[in-house]
């Protein structure tokens, strides 16, 4: 399940945990769920990664647009070879040292 805060006062929406809001400062907001679908944006694989993820190259990571309407950078499982631009994508799971991690759809 895909998780992130709306802000009580701009009433932007962000992902990560943090407890002020990065586009206005305020602080608090409320954890919402959210779809975990989207539209793949754009994509490159890594193949000389940092030393933490040695072991994982080659990995793909792509920027996702949400149906909510923001955009992050996740993690796919997708082969490379498959992925086009506009490309439906949904949430798989969360890694807390990877961040969220969305498959094709």
């Amino acid at each position: 399940m895909l998780r992130g805060r709306r802000c009580a006062a701009c009433k932007r929406l962000w992902l990560d945990a943090a407890r002020a809001c990065p586009a206005c400062g305020a602080p608090g907001g409320e954890t919402v769920q959210l779809s975990g679908n989207g539209r793949l944006l754009s994509w490159t694989t890594i193949r000389v990664p940092p030393a933490r993820y040695a072991a994982e190259a080659p990995y793909t990571v792509g920027l996702v647009e949400l149906d909510e309407g923001f955009r992050l950078t996740v993690r796919l499982t997708a082969d490379p070879e498959t992925l086009a631009p506009g490309l439906p994508v949904a949430f798989a799971s969360q890694d807390d040292s990877r961040g969220p991690i969305f498959r094709t759809s």
